[in-house]
């Protein structure tokens, strides 16, 4: 049987009324926050969230969907103003392009360290000021009802969300579930500002849209150095591989990331590469790929030791694989 507070939170979803795609990331912000540990505890076990944490999750959002996809998250009327995060999110992103001279798209948690420090502290605040205003009371409320999904002090404009213990444990175990219903009901909502394919794919980050894909060889000798002898092993079997049956594979399938970065490769037989698909890895392959990527750091040649090393320090194999899970 479902528990009361998910259904609790199945309602709030189901009945949302939306001009604006505001709420739906906001919760969806929410949910991040509490199954990635974003959050601090005091001693009557209530489980605080800040606004920028919030307000980071849900820039990175619409980064990724405006950079990427230019959805609009909107109506399309001449009364109708810009979204205000929407403009804050779209500024960061001609800042970032100036920076870098680039308009490639690039997710969010990837740009994150080529942004100017400065410029995305004064985005997740902006966004962060925004909040109070109509969202994050109005989440909860369907009609002239509120319901007690969170704690939330909207007259003094509170700084911090707070949540119930009990409430903490629910989400983390329902946590996909909830994700995967905002999500729909992102994409129901930009199929009326949209005219352009697989919308639902694109609000979860994932698209089968077809990108150049280079080649990966130059990637072979790097992760070779993890064996000592030459003689390279299988990553997901642990079974040794004959020298022309090596493949370098996306652990976090291609189709969601987008780019070959080594911290998300490994190596394996070709058939077992041409099996796997785009299929999504389980956390048991998540956790081996981070310790292997602890092991082959330091062995590594320069510009490839400070793209692993920038992948242990922001944590992206956790980050993207929740994305690819949401």
């Amino acid at each position: 049987m479902i528990p009361k507070y998910i259904n609790d939170w199945f309602h709030v979803i189901e009945s949302m009324k939306n001009e604006n795609t505001y709420k739906l990331a906001w919760g969806r912000a929410l949910i991040e926050c509490i199954f990635c540990g974003l959050y601090t505890s005091n001693s009557l076990n209530e489980y605080s969230i800040t606004l920028e944490d919030v307000s980071k999750c849900m820039l990175k959002y619409y980064w990724n969907q405006l950079f990427f996809f230019n959805l609009k998250q909107s109506p399309n009327r001449a009364d109708q103003r810009t979204p205000y995060i929407v403009q804050a999110t779209n500024e960061l992103i001609e800042k970032y392009k100036e920076k870098t001279e680039s308009n490639i798209p690039v997710w969010f948690d990837k740009a994150e360290s080529e942004l100017n420090a400065k410029d995305l502290i004064k985005t997740v605040k902006k966004i962060a000021n925004v909040l109070p205003n109509d969202v994050s009371w109005r989440f909860k409320r369907i009609g002239d009802d509120i319901i007690p999904l969170y704690e939330y002090d909207e007259k003094s404009r509170s700084s911090i969300v707070v949540f119930k213990k009990e409430s903490v444990e629910l989400l983390k175990e329902y946590a996909v579930v909830i994700s995967k219903l905002l999500n729909y009901k992102w994409s129901q909502l930009l199929e009326r500002f949209n005219y352009c394919p697989k919308i639902a794919s694109k609000v979860s980050s994932i698209s089968e849209a077809k990108l150049k894909r280079e080649s990966l060889a130059k990637y072979k000798n790097e992760l070779m150095k993890q064996f000592k002898n030459g003689a390279a092993i299988d990553f997901y079997s642990g079974k040794p591989l004959l020298p022309n049956d090596i493949s370098v594979d996306h652990v976090i399938p291609w189709s969601f990331m987008y780019s070959d970065d080594i911290w998300n490769l490994v190596l394996t037989s070709k058939s077992h590469n041409s099996s796997k698909s785009n299929s999504i890895p389980s956390e048991s392959v998540i956790n081996k790929l981070k310790e292997r990527n602890i092991q082959i750091v330091n062995l590594l040649d320069s510009k490839f030791l400070v793209e692993m090393q920038e992948a242990i320090t922001n944590n992206y194999v956790d980050k993207y694989y929740f994305e690819c899970r949401m």
